[in-house]
């Protein structure tokens, strides 16, 4: 299937495959990975305050007399960006892994070292976007880019609390083993939304309207 970026998210899904797949059923029956975290290089605050620069250089527009300084102030912004990159060594990102690990199973779900039974899990939301390597072209670039693997999302609700983590996808087969996990979901009738940013998918795949609404009457969602 093709994610809503333009890549393809995961090409072993398509056509036969059953038996690969019920292998991997019997070996594992949850999916691990890294948690992404919200992170900050300090060395790339230089680079942050040349954004300031350059974005301050709209405000010159609300003062005709200093429209001319529009371009220098700009420039100078961009200027530091540049240096602000050399001194980050080119990491700008203001997110990374982290040495904890999100556990996803049909028994529940774990947080680092804090676990959530399934029976007190509601409003299961797992964003799919992209594994690390996947060309993506969501408009931003001309070109498009390849994905970092860490633009995944998932949320849930447990205890009245709402919980929101970010996670990590590595590789094809990475996604692959979320994808039993998510079988068995079905199987299990275990309340949860998979998608695709915007729009919802089941096993990956992107649903139609049509799709959806026989999906919602097979699984009572």
């Amino acid at each position: 299937m093709r994610n809503a970026s333009g890549g393809r998210l995961l090409a072993v899904y398509d056509g036969p495959g059953r038996g690969r797949y019920n292998a991997l059923k019997a070996e594992i029956m949850e999916f691990r990975t890294k948690l992404v975290v919200t992170r900050r290089n300090k060395r790339a605050i230089v680079a942050y305050i040349g954004l300031g620069i350059a974005a301050s250089s709209l405000l010159l527009l609300l003062v005709p007399s200093l429209n001319d300084y529009i371009p220098y102030v700009f420039g100078i912004g961009i200027a530091v960006v540049v240096i602000g990159a050399f001194i980050a060594r080119g990491d700008l990102m203001d997110y990374g892994l982290s040495e904890d690990e999100l556990v996803v199973s049909p028994a529940g779900i774990s947080v680092g070292s804090v676990h959530y039974p399934m029976k007190l899990i509601s409003d299961m939301d797992f964003n799919v976007e992209a594994y690390e390597g996947l060309y993506v072209n969501d408009g931003a670039m001309i070109s498009g880019s390849k994905s970092d693997g860490m633009t995944n999302q998932l949320i849930f609700k447990s205890g009245g609390a709402k919980i929101t983590c970010g996670f990590f996808l590595s590789s094809p087969q990475h996604v692959q083993l979320l994808g039993v996990v998510f079988n068995e979901f079905y199987q299990l009738r275990i309340p949860f939304i998979e998608r695709n940013r915007h729009t919802q998918t089941f096993m990956f795949q992107r649903l139609t309207e049509r799709d959806l609404e026989e999906f919602k009457k097979r699984y009572n969602s």
